[in-house]
Parts: structure tokens; sequence; C-alpha cells
């Protein structure tokens, strides 16, 4: 009898997280819209990149950054695929041309669900972690890059992030004046910001 009781738990256990997984998944991909290759889409909890434009990553002293190479999809529209760069600067000074910066490039996968538990999708096989050196962050689809991994609850763990309109890693200078950078914020609004307006307001605060 222990045995059924402990068995039974341990199942209602199981359901319980793959439902909650199912939940979250959904939600976060319905939150990504559709977005132009000349703009960038601010949420409360994560960023969403175009292809080809670099995203600065800051956490404490630790610096990185990702660049989206490539939007595919698989048997259906719900078969995402998406390949990016990373870069890495591990000696915490933010400088990019030094030659200790380590370099990722990887395919990220989230095919559509194979199957649903009580009206919940379940997909199996996933690749949704981005990774920038000791950094992970989840990842949703297209260029969605959140403030936390997958498996913490949304919240603020220090994590920045920053859009650029920079498009190869020659460019990068994290101590720009023109940076904004973002950390989770609940309050905060969906917004698409277009390339060329990203430092509109903070080159005019440079020009007073």
């Amino acid at each position: 009898m222990r045995k059924v009781i402990c068995a039974i738990i341990g199942c209602s256990v199981i359901i319980g997280l793959i439902m909650g997984e199912g939940l979250s998944i959904s939600s976060q991909r319905e939150g990504i819209g559709t977005l132009s290759i000349n703009e960038v889409q601010l949420a409360p909890n994560c960023i969403i990149m175009p292809i080809g434009r670099i995203l600065l990553i800051r956490k404490d002293s630790d610096y990185c950054v990702v660049k989206f190479t490539e939007f595919l999809t698989g048997n259906t529209k719900e078969d995402l695929y998406t390949r990016y760069e990373s870069y890495y600067q591990e000696d915490k000074t933010g400088d990019f041309t030094n030659k200790n910066v380590k370099f990722r490039k990887e395919e990220l996968h989230w095919p559509k669900p194979s199957w649903s538990l009580f009206g919940h999708p379940v997909a199996f096989d996933t690749k949704d972690e981005i990774r920038c050196g000791p950094i992970k962050l989840w990842w949703t689809g297209k260029g969605a890059v959140y403030f936390f991994k997958r498996d913490q609850p949304q919240g603020d763990y220090g994590i920045e992030l920053a859009p650029t309109p920079w498009t190869d890693i020659s460019q990068v200078n994290v101590f720009d004046k023109r940076i904004k950078w973002y950390r989770y914020d609940d309050n905060r609004k969906d917004e698409y910001i277009p390339i060329n307006k990203l430092w509109e307001d903070t080159q005019q605060e440079k020009e007073k």
C-alpha cells in the first residue's frame, strides 16, 4: 500500500511539473510578436532581437555578446530553430578585442509539442538555453533572450541586457555612453523600438 501511495504522489508531482512547463512555454511563446528586421521588442521579462544585431549582456563585471544569425522553421511554423553566436570576455575588462575572448556558435531548437496533457502542450528534445561563458539565459523562439534561466521563476537575478545597432564584434564598446541597459521589470510595457532610435534618448543627453 505504501508503494502505491508513493507512486501516486510521484506521478502527481511529475504531471504537475509537466503541466506547469506547458503553461509557461505556451504563454511565453505567445508573447513573442511579429518583429521587423529593423526593430527591437522590449518586454517585462525579455528582449527580442532581430537577426544580425548585437545584444550586450552584463552580470556584475562579466560581459557577453550575443548575435542571432538565422531564424528557421521545421515542418510547421511551430517548429522553431535559431542559430546564434556568443562572445564572452573572461578577464572582466569588457574588451572584446583581446585574444582571450571565448567564442561559441550553436543552434537552439524548440519543436512543435508532440502531445498534450489535459490540454497543455508538452514538447521534448528542446534546446532552449543561450550560453555565453558562465551566463545561461532562456530562449523561447526567434531572437527572444530572457533575464533569467529556464528553471528560474521570473524575476531580477542581476542580469542586464542592452540592445545595440552594431552588427560586428569589432564595433563593441561596452563603455559607450549611448548604451542603455535594461533589467527585469514587471511594470515595463511591451515596446517596439526602431534600431535607429535605440540610443536616441542617451544621445540627446550626451549632447546637452
